[in-house]
């Protein structure tokens, strides 16, 4: 780090040369594809609780709309709208993820770079760009947080944490901001950060929706809505020199991963799909289990008995003591066997949850720890049937992470899912096709159009 630029102004500088930076066809693509995943996760999520509770804030308000609430026909302030839009976008756990900066990218990033790019009327391709420098500050903030944040160190949430700074530099980003005014608003957003891991004692996705991607994405945008009106805020709040935002919390975290290789790739290349919609720890028993399903004919009456070896840690979160479907592993499990995948739809039941013949089959699940040697991210499952007993197993590379990633067909048909549960299939498949075309569209209205819902 050269001496005469470090620190808060060395990524204020950054930002501003991020408008010059070339775009390789991969990371073009692969932006494309999590602007679509995460619009379908918003869509989807308007229809859930956490949406509905964004929308219900929203309609409670009067004001300037000018930026639209997805999956509705309302408009909002472009604060409220990322906020409606950020509940939405982690309604249903089918958002994107960052697994060493503890972060979920899309969910804060999406929703603030929607509400100002329709405010300002930015083109399509500006568009691509701020999402791309959302991910890449969300995961490097993320990072630098992350030692210091995890469950088992802080009760603090660097997924709040991360996607503020990348919602915040996002719509900086959309309103021009030049060096000096990022370098302010990396001064709100440090007043801004917070967010507390307690968003796991509540059994419904509100508050975690709030957590993850409502605050922070609601708060990026005031944030640059504040230094775009004219606050002032000297000084570096990144430079250890002083008081500075780090010391505030802990000497564990890690600031020099802001800087790291800077002229590197684009960081949101690490960035990993959800195959299931569901909380990450369940993915690896799901997929564990869905491989038996497929390579034998098993029905569930053929089932006496399975038992799941995990990480002890993983129970603490999707276990008995969740009463979210998507978050419940032994619900999970129980439905992709009666129905043979797990669904969105099913995914996402409250009412079968209860159901009877869903709770007996769980009962035949048993949760037992890790055998010496198993790694964190590995489960492995044994399922006694009549003659024999089936194994299988899965570490830490379920499909979707970068390590073992989606096609674009995969990402679609994930898409098409989830928005289908609020749109029919033509409006499905447009807002797939437009965002495709957005680095030729002249502003974001068309694709907007195709989220609207007036039914």
């Amino acid at each position: 780090m050269a001496e005469d630029l470090a620190y808060g102004r060395l990524l204020a500088q950054f930002a501003t040369q991020w408008r010059t930076r070339a775009m390789s066809d991969e990371v073009a693509l692969k932006t494309r594809l999590h602007i679509i995943d995460t619009i379908a996760a918003i869509v989807s999520g308007s229809a859930l609780e956490a949406g509905r509770a964004g929308r219900r804030y929203v309609e409670s308000l009067g004001g300037r709309e000018v930026a639209s609430v997805i999956g509705t026909s309302i408009k909002a302030p472009i604060i409220e709208a990322a906020l409606a839009n950020g509940m939405a976008a982690h309604a249903d756990e089918s958002d994107d993820s960052h697994e060493t900066s503890q972060t979920h990218p899309g969910c804060g990033v999406l929703p603030a770079v929607l509400a100002v790019a329709e405010e300002v009327g930015s083109t399509g391709q500006e568009f691509i760009e701020a999402v791309n420098l959302g991910y890449e500050m969300t995961i490097r903030f993320g990072e630098a947080m992350a030692p210091a944040m995890s469950f088992a160190k802080s009760s603090l949430s660097c997924h709040a944490f991360g996607p503020l700074f990348g919602a915040g530099f996002a719509a900086g980003y959309l309103m021009r901001f030049d060096e000096e005014k990022y370098l302010i608003l990396l001064n709100y957003l440090a007043q801004e950060a917070s967010g507390l891991t307690t968003w796991r004692l509540d059994e419904a996705h509100t508050l975690k929706s709030y957590v993850f991607a409502g605050m922070p994405a609601s708060n990026g945008v005031k944030a640059a809505a504040f230094v775009r009106s004219g606050f002032t805020g000297s000084g570096d709040v990144l430079n250890p020199a002083n008081r500075n935002f780090f010391d505030a919390f802990s000497d564990a975290m890690k600031p020099e991963k802001l800087y790291e290789n800077l002229d590197g790739p684009c960081r949101i290349l690490e960035t990993d799909f959800k195959k299931y919609s569901v909380g990450f720890p369940i993915a690896a028993p799901i997929s564990a289990l869905e491989s038996i399903l497929d390579q034998h004919a098993v029905k569930p009456g053929d089932i006496q008995a399975i038992r799941i070896r995990y990480l002890d840690d993983w129970y603490k979160v999707i276990g008995d003591e969740n009463r979210m479907p998507d978050l419940n592993l032994r619900y999970c499990m129980a439905v992709t066997i009666l129905d043979g995948a797990l669904t969105f739809a099913a995914a996402h039941d409250e009412q079968r949850m209860l159901d009877p013949g869903v709770r007996a089959l769980g009962e035949r699940i048993s949760f037992l720890p890790a055998e010496p040697g198993q790694d964190r991210f590995e489960a492995r499952l044994e399922v006694d049937v009549s003659t024999e007993t089936l194994t299988a197993s899965q570490g830490l590379f379920v499909l979707g992470r970068k390590e073992n990633p989606m096609s674009v067909e995969q990402v679609h048909e994930k898409a098409r899912e989830l928005l289908e549960m609020v749109l029919d299939a033509d409006e499905a498949q447009s807002v797939i096709d437009h965002v495709h075309a957005l680095s030729e569209a002249p502003d974001i209205s068309a694709l907007i159009r195709t989220m609207t819902v007036c039914r």
